[in-house]
């Protein structure tokens, strides 16, 4: 099989002369040295030989580094040096005949050489400039199959995240569409005309989506107790007072929390201690250890009505102590009550902190 590769000594040479280019100066100059050096060791170890045999692999050896104009600039210096190393005195001009016609010969032969020489330069480039292309291609090949990857893998994660949202969406979704169904059934149930019942569904509606609200801005995730409380009571925030540490439930406690927290103020103002216009509410919670239990802290929450008029207990079971049975009491799993003091209504939980879905911020 024919061989399609340079010789690596030929290979280094040529690709470090491309590498490292000559000015034309430079060129012609070492061109000139090569020359008048081969031609003094001509004369001087080997004057028996042809006087041009010792310039053809310097000719071939200039046009391979240095281009086609420096190697005919070489074949010409050569022949003139060689031309002046064999003078006929006797000769008419210097050299006779046949020498002249010897010296044509060398020119034309070196000529060609040295055409073949600078193609073969100028191959030996183009498939270096081949090969760097190709392994250019080849990186940005490489560099965009890992970017496909990695967008894949991405996308890939983005769907499944997609279906995770959908489907926590869904069950949100239904979990809001409870509390909904619920809150509609419960204030239909006890109200006394359609009038009545539209009002208060409204404003209940509204407090459920002031907590939706809130729960939206954190992605439903978790919603802060200070800022569900002031988002439910906003009405009356000149007479209730907040005070706990920073904490946070889960959507389904929050929402609970704040119907709650809008059955208490919506009756603290209609009969309680924010109808008179002296009174004031004080809601406080706080994280406490548990004495039973060291790594096991609870949850309190008051509601204290103060200086408000003379509260009596309800007649008949009404819609915030039902949702208090039925709602409160399957996420706080503990001390949950309502006191019609004298003084003021006073509503307590007492639980412990796991099994809420809170998280002490």
């Amino acid at each position: 099989m024919e061989r399609t590769i340079l010789s690596p000594v030929v290979d280094r040479i040529i690709s470090w002369s491309i590498d490292n280019p000559l000015s034309a100066p430079a060129r012609y100059l070492t061109a000139t040295l090569l020359v008048v050096v081969t031609g003094m060791v001509r004369a001087a170890f080997i004057t028996s030989l042809l006087p041009w045999l010792l310039f053809i692999p310097i000719i071939l050896g200039v046009a391979l580094t240095m281009g086609r104009r420096t190697g005919l600039y070489a074949v010409v210096a050569s022949a003139l040096t060689a031309a002046l190393s064999i003078p006929h005195f006797d000769a008419t001009f210097w050299l006779t005949n046949a020498q002249w016609v010897a010296s044509a010969l060398f020119i034309v032969v070196n000529a060609m050489i040295v055409t073949v020489a600078a193609e073969v330069r100028a191959g030996f480039m183009r498939a270096r400039q081949a090969s760097a292309d190709y392994r250019h291609l080849a990186e940005q090949r490489e560099q965009d199959a890992r970017q496909l990857a990695v967008a894949n893998a991405s996308l890939l994660e983005k769907e499944e995240q997609a279906k995770l949202l959908a489907g926590e969406l869904g069950h949100r979704l239904k979990n809001l569409l409870a509390i909904t169904q619920a809150v509609a059934s419960q204030t239909l149930r006890q109200a006394t005309d359609l009038p009545t019942a539209t009002d208060a569904l409204s404003v209940r509606l509204a407090a459920l989506g002031r907590a939706t609200d809130v729960l939206t801005a954190s992605s439903w995730e978790a919603a802060d107790m200070h800022t569900l409380a002031r988002s439910v009571i906003d009405g009356h925030a000149g007479g209730v007072r907040l005070d706990g540490p920073p904490i946070r439930f889960n959507a389904q406690v929050s929402l609970a929390l704040a119907l709650v927290l809008h059955e208490l103020a919506t009756n603290a103002t209609k009969y309680g201690a924010l109808s008179n216009g002296t009174g004031h509410v004080d809601l406080q919670w706080a994280i406490r250890p548990d004495s039973t239990a060291a790594d096991d802290p609870r949850f309190t929450l008051t509601w204290r009505e103060v200086d408000g008029p003379l509260v009596e207990p309800p007649k008949r079971q009404g819609f915030g102590s039902l949702l208090i049975e039925r709602s409160l009491r399957s996420y706080f799993r503990g001390l949950i009550s309502m006191n019609y003091e004298p003084s003021g209504l006073v509503f307590t939980i007492d639980a412990p902190l796991t099994g809420t879905g809170a998280e002490v911020v």
